[in-house]
């Protein structure tokens, strides 16, 4: 968030954070984690509208069966079929405006997890990443 703000991304744009009071545990590097969290908020300010951007964090399960899992969802965001299907080529094949969800796509599935991006009936854009469970937590 410090990034973006200091970038002037999210200038004027709502980001509401729902976070968990504790640390999350997780199998993936904080630096990759960070890169894509940033790629998907760069992404969420620039198809942002008035009611701004909603980031939300599920821990994994107590016995590490599920993985972490987060949501940045755009409420105002609108994307095409074509657009949609895109996310899920190579980022040199997408458009600019896309392309950062691309990278995302492709840094999250290099470390074993999966991001899915699903359009609002109406309108709006929730993509939902979800990292490899980190194991026996609990143990």
């Amino acid at each position: 968030m410090e990034l973006l703000e200091a970038a002037r991304r999210i200038h004027g744009i709502a980001v509401n954070l729902e976070l968990p009071d504790e640390a999350v545990l997780t199998r993936t590097g904080l630096r990759r984690t960070r890169q894509v969290l940033l790629l998907l908020l760069a992404h969420a300010a620039d198809l942002a509208g008035e009611s701004g951007v909603r980031v939300s964090l599920d821990p994994p399960d107590d016995f590490g069966d599920e993985g972490p899992r987060f949501q940045v969802v755009t409420p105002d965001a609108h994307l095409s079929e074509r657009e949609l299907r895109a996310v899920f080529l190579s980022p040199m094949l997408v458009g600019p405006t896309h392309r950062r969800l691309a990278r995302a796509r492709e840094l999250v599935e290099s470390v074993g997890g999966t991001l899915d991006v699903v359009r609002g009936a109406e309108s709006g854009l929730t993509v939902t990443v979800e990292l490899p469970a980190p194991g026996l937590a609990c143990w």
